[in-house]
């Protein structure tokens, strides 16, 4: 794990090295006040740790000592053993985003700060992603990596406004994935509500004692109404105010040992799908939503059952694109309802976000796969960064 970081630390000077002088006015200062694995337990503390707590489940960079310290006994054990080798580099990477701002006189709140240096992180994991690094870093391999991102979230209901904010999961993947597009030149616009970040506050007790989640039969019920509620709003739009036409059977639950036919062929093997002959959408509503909805939370189930009505819409509008262009395209198509919920820009609409809802979208689309769905569906980067732009740019960017 060591080596990991001591190649890594080589590999980041290098890189700002590089990029700074393009970016920034002058020269990178490398790093210099030193790299500390630090094991909480012992007791050696270094520089800006007053206590073992100070550095225990934590990286940081401290800009008065210029250096940068980490917990080697259970922060990056417990990374490395979820999300494999990269998320270290790019956990170091982050701290490397708070050295820049330091050099560049950054001035921000601490969410802003947070969310420009998973940017920075982001643009260093294309660097890896490319081969110019001492790390591989595979398309398998960031999906990992994003979820280790994803599982550094503040908890849901936090506000922005805290001194410790770092943003929630889709706004740390989101910034990921701009520097991962546009390199470190596009983190250097990040100011205060720029880009704005989407902490929901709880609005009910209740809400917030269920931590979010309602009721799995709720959302078997009510995602699939307030579904056709947006297709009926937005089809008219997309075409010349052509009138939607509902699922013709509607969305089915299924145990897997009493399975619906398709077209006349069995479904047994799909766990969720959109039937185009039937026109209906299925779902395995015994185990894999039950545990989709363990793992994941409501808006995991929510959302994957909204790709499918992507996938409707798609049949509808007779898309003869190849299986993975359909398919991303339907998760930009449920993250633009997914926007129109958030928004509450429909009045016929009675489905709200709780705060983690839109963390839990990304978590599903990231992690709950099957077997050469890659191939089919895209890689879980590709499923977010298409999800993502549904939610920020809408269904008509779809």
């Amino acid at each position: 794990m060591n080596k990991i970081a001591i190649a890594a630390i080589a590999d980041l000077q290098s890189y700002w090295a590089e990029e700074y002088p393009q970016i920034y006015s002058g020269d990178y200062t490398p790093v210099g006040g030193g790299f500390y694995a630090v094991v909480p337990s012992s007791g050696d503390l270094p520089p800006c740790a007053s206590s073992p707590d100070d550095v225990s489940g934590n990286a940081f960079y401290c800009a008065d000592a210029d250096n940068v310290a980490w917990d080697s006994e259970g922060l990056f054990p417990e990374l490395q053993s979820k999300f494999g080798d990269d998320v270290i580099p790019l956990v170091l990477a982050h701290e490397w985003g708070h050295a820049v701002q330091a050099r560049s006189n950054f001035d921000g709140m601490t969410v802003t700060r947070e969310i420009q240096a998973d940017c920075f992180a982001g643009a260093f994991a294309q660097r890896m992603h490319s081969g110019n690094t001492s790390f591989d870093l595979s398309d398998a391999d960031l999906d990992l990596a994003l979820a280790g991102f994803l599982s550094l979230r503040d908890t849901p209901g936090s506000s922005s406004e805290d001194p410790s904010a770092h943003g929630s999961g889709f706004d740390r993947v989101t910034s990921f994935q701009t520097g991962f597009g546009g390199g470190a030149e596009s983190c250097t616009s990040y100011a205060d509500g720029t880009p704005a970040v989407l902490e929901l506050p709880f609005t009910t007790q209740e809400d917030a004692d269920r931590a979010g989640n309602a009721p799995l039969q709720q959302i078997y019920d009510g995602v699939p109404k307030d579904l056709e509620d947006y297709w009926a709003a937005l089809w008219p739009e997309l075409h010349d105010g052509e009138p939607w036409t509902p699922l013709e059977n509607g969305v089915i639950g299924f145990d897997p040992d009493d399975a619906p036919t398709c077209g006349g062929s069995s479904t047994t093997d799909y766990s969720l799908f959109y039937c185009v002959p039937d026109d209906y959408v299925g779902f395995d509503a015994a185990g894999a939503m039950p545990q989709f909805y363990d793992q994941g939370g409501d808006f995991a189930v929510a959302s994957l059952i909204a790709t499918q009505y992507g996938l409707a819409a798609e049949a509808r509008e007779g898309d003869t694109g190849d299986e993975k262009s359909q398919s991303l395209k339907a998760d930009c198509f449920a993250g633009g309802w997914t926007a129109s919920v958030l928004l509450q820009n429909r009045p016929t609409s009675g489905y709200s976000l709780s705060p983690g809802d839109l963390d839990e979208a990304l978590s599903a689309l990231l992690l709950f796969r099957g077997s050469g769905d890659v191939d089919r569906q895209g890689s879980g980067f590709e499923r977010v960064d298409a999800f993502r732009s549904g939610v920020i740019d809408g269904a008509q960017a779809c």
